[in-house]
């Protein structure tokens, strides 16, 4: 399949393919087969303690597929949603021995309104992302507008706990009318969707594609040694489409933004290459002095999309 959708959402165009602006360690039950989650113990200063995320398994709700698909209304660039929302979804993609992802200690950042000029192709329009939070729970929403045009919406609610941002449900929307959502059921410690009858076992520190940006401000400002050149930050994310994947960022290095906000001296380049195609690469700069929220981002869908970049214009009182 933004930053900042849907940003990371249905804020970035696709290309035709595979979609794309928990708590606990107790066994995982899908179809009562048990999913072992292999915790590794932590020494002082030993690396953050891992877990093994097992593969997707389809759920019981499965519903025979069309036989053929019809094709999406045609719109104008900036209101096209690629891939259109009747695509059949490709299978998400994970290791049959099931891949092994970080938990880290988070320190969020307080409420918070960010104002971004967007920029897609010769097209420019604004982007606003709204952070709110009582300690306990959370909201956060990205809108968008290209040429004047409203943008899908994405909503990501739930609360936080030890391992940072955990999601409950993202969801994304046109007009006010939902169009798909994917749900961190915690009670059954699984992850669904609205469309398609996948699921996939919900490990702690999972994030949906909206939260991600959040989560991994919280993550380098809880250990700044996790912002060195070099260093990796590795999330499980689940999107609205039923894609699910491990997201690897690495860190490129510090750099000094000019921005319409002002001048950013030493921000962090991170940077996630995509894992399959018509998935998205992701560089995004977040500001030390601004609780390691994101003051630029730059996603493209590979290899046929065109960046779509978000720069930080203000910030606001949530």
């Amino acid at each position: 399949m933004l930053f900042l959708h849907s940003l990371l959402l249905g804020l970035l165009p696709r290309a035709p393919g595979p979609g794309w602006p928990g708590e606990g360690t107790r066994p995982l039950q899908v179809r009562q087969i048990a999913l072992p989650l292999a915790a590794a113990a932590a020494a002082d200063g030993a690396a953050a303690p891992v877990l093994a995320v097992p593969a997707p398994a389809q759920a019981p709700r499965a519903r025979p597929a069309p036989a053929a698909t019809t094709p999406a209304t045609e719109l104008p660039p900036a209101q096209r949603l690629d891939p259109p929302l009747n695509a059949p979804l490709a299978e998400p993609l994970a290791e049959p021995g099931g891949v092994r992802v970080p938990v880290y200690a988070t320190r969020l950042p307080p409420a918070i309104t960010l104002h971004y000029a967007m920029q897609r192709g010769r097209t420019s329009g604004q982007a606003e992302l709204r952070w709110q939070t009582d300690g306990a729970h959370y909201e956060l929403t990205l809108r968008g507008w290209l040429g004047g045009v409203p943008l899908p919406a994405s909503t990501s609610v739930g609360r936080l706990d030890a391992q940072g941002i955990a999601p409950e449900r993202q969801s994304e929307s046109r007009r006010g009318r939902e169009l798909r959502a994917v749900n961190f059921q915690r009670d059954s410690a699984r992850i669904t969707f609205s469309g398609p009858p996948l699921e996939y076992p919900l490990v702690p520190g999972a994030q949906d594609r909206l939260s991600w940006m959040l989560q991994i401000a919280g993550v380098l400002a809880a250990d700044p040694s996790l912002a060195e050149a070099g260093r990796q930050v590795q999330l499980f994310v689940a999107g609205p489409r039923g894609d699910a994947a491990v997201w690897l960022f690495e860190v490129i290095g510090h750099e000094t933004l000019d921005l319409p906000s002002g001048p950013v001296p030493g921000a962090v380049h991170l940077h996630r290459e995509p894992s399959r195609p018509y998935d998205t690469q992701v560089d995004v700069w977040l500001d030390p002095a601004r609780h390691h929220l994101p003051v630029r981002a730059r996603l493209t869908v590979r290899p046929t999309g065109e960046p779509t970049e978000f720069v930080l214009e203000r910030t606001a009182p949530p």
